[in-house]
């Protein structure tokens, strides 16, 4: 598994269109797993906001990304990095923003690669 990981808006989704060869039909919205089957997609999208929908769901993270692996053969992660900044005054913001840092340094570790994209430029960080 890829893990690749930029700001918001910089251009992580089209540099894996480019590196890898994938389609828009190989996407999906980590978010929507629930709602959606992931059958036929190799590539999540917005895995930070998979965080979120599991922390409002007041559900286990660390057990729930396991199963997500278990389940499917996922080839390529995407999530925004939202540690910059100013720190957030609101509780759920700042445990959020904390889960996300957490969680990527997680995947990092268990990742064959991991990217950083800004302005649409690939920066390998781990190979």
């Amino acid at each position: 598994m890829d893990f690749i990981i930029g700001g918001c808006c910089q251009g992580k989704k089209d540099y894996v269109k480019r590196q890898y060869g994938f389609c828009e039909s190989d996407f999906i919205c980590a978010a929507q797993l629930e709602q959606n089957d992931m059958e036929g997609k190799c590539c999540l999208t917005d895995f930070h906001l998979y965080i979120r929908q599991l922390m409002k769901e007041e559900k286990n993270i660390e057990e729930n990304i396991v199963a997500l692996f278990q389940k499917n053969d996922i080839r390529v992660i995407i999530s925004d990095e939202i540690g910059y900044g100013v720190v957030p005054a609101d509780t759920f913001e700042r445990a959020y923003r904390e889960a996300v840092g957490r969680t990527s340094c997680m995947l990092a570790g268990k990742a064959d690669k991991v990217v950083r994209v800004v302005s649409g430029i690939g920066v390998v960080i781990k190979q």
